[in-house]
């Protein structure tokens, strides 16, 4: 008898009322979402710049890279066409609770198979909030605009998870990812609302 198939999903769906409710400042929805294709650029380019002699990994990087430095390109333009500019970055409890959750893996050699995974769970939390926000009759100008962006995060978040059972073993990943999914789910279910991407559920 053979196993059944790891489930590569997310733990827990967005609250229905969270797009309508992030609406209501869509400025500060469009900053927060510049500096996280930011960030998601910059994430990329630390896994590539820290392995360089992974063989195919700076191929399948790389396009990624191109593709989230666009997608900062669009959101910047809808800012500028608000009259508006980046702004400063704020702290980010979501990345940051998922990165403290992986500190020890680090320790322990699976630094870089955590990596992989928390940027896997990041895109396909992203694919979920931008298919949400594509549906919400507020930003009904954005709609499109978000469609294709949340189809860009589903297929990132399958290659981390590609990329990841390339180079460890299926069971491990299968193991590790429910590990970080299921935090992942718990903590942005715990997060304050705010009008970001990766808030919590609204009050």
């Amino acid at each position: 008898m053979t196993s059944p198939s790891p489930s590569w999903s997310l733990r827990g769906q967005t609250d229905p009322g969270w797009a309508a409710a992030v609406a209501g400042r869509p400025v500060a929805l469009l900053s927060d979402h510049a500096q996280c294709e930011l960030k998601a650029a910059a994430s990329a380019m630390t896994l590539l710049k820290r392995n360089p002699d992974r063989p195919g990994f700076a191929l399948r990087l790389a396009p990624l890279i191109r593709e989230e430095i666009d997608h900062l390109q669009q959101v910047l333009r809808l800012l500028d066409q608000r009259g508006e500019t980046l702004g400063r970055d704020r702290d980010n409890p979501y990345a940051a609770g998922l990165l403290r959750f992986a500190e020890g893996s680090r320790a322990k050699g699976a630094g870089h198979l955590d990596a992989l995974l928390i940027s896997a769970l990041i895109e396909k939390r992203s694919h979920e909030r931008f298919e949400q926000l594509s549906r919400c009759p507020a930003l009904a100008e954005l709609s499109a605009f978000y469609a294709a962006l949340a189809e860009s995060e589903e297929r990132h978040g399958d290659l981390f998870v590609d990329m990841a059972l390339e180079v460890y073993d299926a069971d491990v990943v299968a193991g590790r990812y429910a590990e970080l999914a299921d935090f992942e789910g718990a903590l942005i279910a715990s997060l304050p609302f705010d009008y970001r991407v990766h808030s919590g559920p609204p009050s």
